[in-house]
């Protein structure tokens, strides 16, 4: 009597956990791949021309520096080309300062430098309990210098853990030479 009855309830239970481990194999490979696509909320910043047509522009012999950050940092210190580039916000204030500097002449000094202030509000975003929470910013408003930047924007007005371009500097190039 017992050997029937126990080959009743494996046979009963077969089912339920080949469907238990199906879905178990299809969360768990889920949550791994989930947590790896861009979980950061790193703005990246493209370059651009302020002319009337705005056109992507190349810089060379910049320097981008944070600054307030511990030893003010410096992000970018090129002397080849540059078209975009990641600028992280602080999570520990509502703004962050970077320091744009321009190189010049034959002795390459840095002639002129511009500063870029983006204040926002920091929002965390549950993303699921694998990855748990980024932070997103919505940006309140962006203050800049205009020796060589003309203007800086958010298009989408908030930065996400979207892969995209979430700002845009605005440059005073001439580009008919």
């Amino acid at each position: 009597m017992f050997k029937g009855g126990k080959k009743k309830i494996v046979g009963k239970m077969a089912g339920p956990l080949l469907l238990l481990l199906l879905i178990m194999g299809v969360v768990g490979g889920c949550a791994t791949t989930e947590c790896y696509d861009n979980q950061n909320s790193l703005p990246l910043a493209g370059f651009y021309s302020s002319s009337e047509n705005p056109q992507a522009i190349s810089l060379d012999s910049i320097s981008i520096l944070g600054v307030g950050a511990p030893g003010d940092s410096i992000l970018q210190d090129s002397v080849r080309t540059l078209s975009q580039v990641y600028l992280p916000f602080r999570i520990d204030q509502g703004s962050t300062t970077y320091e744009i500097k321009y190189l010049a002449g034959t002795a390459g000094l840095y002639r002129m430098h511009d500063l870029i202030t983006f204040n926002y509000d920091i929002v965390p975003w549950f993303v699921s309990t694998a990855c748990g929470t980024v932070y997103y910013y919505k940006i309140t408003s962006i203050e800049n210098t205009h020796n060589f930047i003309d203007s800086v924007t958010c298009p989408t007005g908030e930065i996400t853990n979207a892969n995209i371009e979430n700002l845009r500097i605005y440059f005073r190039v001439n580009l008919e030479e």
